[in-house]
């Protein structure tokens, strides 16, 4: 079966994406180039506060080093057919025409901006996009973040869901939390959230396999889509000021409210004909 792959540059997406290929005989691979992990210092901003910014991003970066190693397209994906994109020219007619070629039965994207027209409608009917985040109630940008800032840290979490012109509005197809355990910091429950998906990519690719359609879960709630611009490097007072990085221990200890989201997954139900 052949399948076109959307992903970004960054390890975590080559990460899950190793996966991913495994399951078809023929992949095309759209590449978009991805910012530095390791953003810019904003200006304007207190000593205090730009400590806190370093300090979040490299341990992100050492975490994700540590879990996803050093992954990259040309090392880990030498004989995958590929097209490379910038942000700026991901929804062009050559990428669409491309794709259009291609014939492929199945589409799954992570990492890579939001897909419109004209690629989007040339795309297979089954066009699956990994969400970091839960949704509706994380939608958009650093959705493993913001669980954490309301102290929600088992909102942290991943949503397979078909994609739509709106930023993670499609339909749900599995939702996933990991094991929280003492001594979990941030970056550590990210890390957990994309193992765990990763195992479960499996179990997605073989239900389409198997029933060639999902009984996706419609998103009523229209939830918050958190914009790059929502964060401000103050907020992340809450996360080390506050709390020293140890939120999954005072949720585990029952010191901030322990409540649960609603997850769905199709993957154990019959899809109807």
């Amino acid at each position: 079966m052949k399948a076109v792959i959307f992903t970004g540059t960054h390890e975590r997406h080559l990460f899950v994406h190793k996966e991913v290929i495994k399951h078809f005989s023929d992949v095309l691979l759209i590449v978009m180039k991805r910012e530095k992990l390791l953003p810019k210092l904003p200006s304007n901003i207190t000593k205090h506060d730009a400590n806190n910014f370093k300090k979040h991003f490299n341990d992100r970066l050492k975490i994700e080093k540590r879990t996803y190693g050093n992954l990259t397209i040309k090392k880990d994906f030498p004989e995958i057919e590929k097209i490379f994109v910038t942000p700026k020219n991901l929804n062009t007619f050559k990428v669409a025409k491309k794709i259009k070629e291609f014939r492929a039965k199945f589409c799954f994207i992570f990492g890579t901006g939001l897909i419109l027209d004209p690629v989007l409608k040339i795309l297979p009917k089954n066009k699956i996009n990994l969400h970091l985040g839960l949704s509706p109630w994380y939608k958009g940008a650093a959705t493993l973040f913001w669980p954490f800032y309301f102290l929600q840290p088992n909102f942290a979490g991943v949503t397979f869901h078909q994609i739509t012109k709106n930023p993670d509005a499609g339909e749900i197809i599995h939702q996933s939390t990991p094991s929280l355990e003492y001594g979990d910091g941030i970056h550590d429950v990210g890390a957990k959230c994309l193992i765990k998906a990763r195992l479960e990519v499996k179990k997605i690719i073989n239900h389409f396999k198997k029933n060639s359609s999902f009984n996706g879960k419609i998103q009523k709630n229209t939830g918050r889509v958190w914009r790059e611009s929502d964060f401000d490097p103050s907020y992340l007072r809450v996360i080390y000021d506050l709390f020293n990085n140890n939120i999954v221990d005072a949720y585990l200890k029952g010191t901030i409210l322990k409540t649960k989201p609603k997850l769905y997954s199709c993957l154990n139900k019959k899809v109807s004909k």
